[in-house]
């Protein structure tokens, strides 16, 4: 999401056409999401000129986007809306298939090992509620705190996929990759559940990043 020098992202991308619209804001957005890591309901906040109609601005932005970023609602909004800090909660879904297809592979994480539901559903209790993420984030975060809640959480099985769904009041960078890897190792049985609350305790397990193309920002509620 985050716009990077030299570097294709979806709000380098959005700022080009703001540049050949005459609309000279920067754009705040709700929440940086990795390369390779999909968003299906990403906020973002600008300001555009008066004259700009909300429906024909959402029309020239998506023609000028197509196809790889859509705009899908534009209103207006009160001028001190944060997209960022004004956000309640959070969900994101992470996705797994055991068939591999070239097609899908940028949207899905091949995973071919039979999954263990009930396992896993268990492991993921143990996340929600309060906790200090530190360990379930990427090295370097640069945050006041590690301490986020998690409200929500399944897996199951649609289709040929396996959905994992992670809600809670905000996320650090990496913290759903680093989940979804840590429940993959509990699957395959080289960790164990209680190894979730000794890392939450602020004991070193395991940190490593599940692939990013199975992730999506999912829901934002303001």
């Amino acid at each position: 999401m985050q716009i990077q020098p030299d570097k294709k992202t979806v709000q380098g991308e959005i700022e080009k056409i703001f540049h050949k619209l005459n609309i000279t804001s920067s754009l705040l957005h709700a929440g940086r999401t990795d390369k390779g890591v999909h968003a299906l309901n990403q906020t973002i906040a600008f300001n555009a000129p008066s004259f700009w109609e909300t429906k024909k601005l959402q029309k020239v932005l998506n023609n000028h986007l197509h196809p790889y970023i859509h705009i899908k609602k534009l209103c207006k909004t009160k001028d001190n809306f944060h997209p960022r800090f004004n956000a309640k909660k959070r969900s994101y879904r992470y996705l797994l298939s055991p068939v591999f297809s070239p097609h899908t592979n940028d949207y899905i994480t091949f995973y071919p090992n039979k999954i263990n539901y009930k396992l896993l559903k268990q492991a993921l209790k143990r996340f929600e509620g309060e906790h200090d993420f530190e360990y379930f984030s990427k090295t370097g975060s640069e945050v006041k705190s590690y301490t986020r809640t998690i409200y929500k959480t399944d897996i199951y099985k649609y289709k040929n996929f396996t959905v994992i769904k992670i809600e809670g009041n905000g996320f650090l960078r990496g913290q759903i990759r680093l989940i979804v890897d840590f429940l993959i190792k509990i699957n395959e049985g080289v960790l164990n559940i209680n190894d979730i609350d000794r890392q939450l305790s602020g004991e070193l397990i395991s940190k490593h990043l599940a692939p990013p193309n199975g992730l999506y920002l999912e829901r934002i509620w303001y």
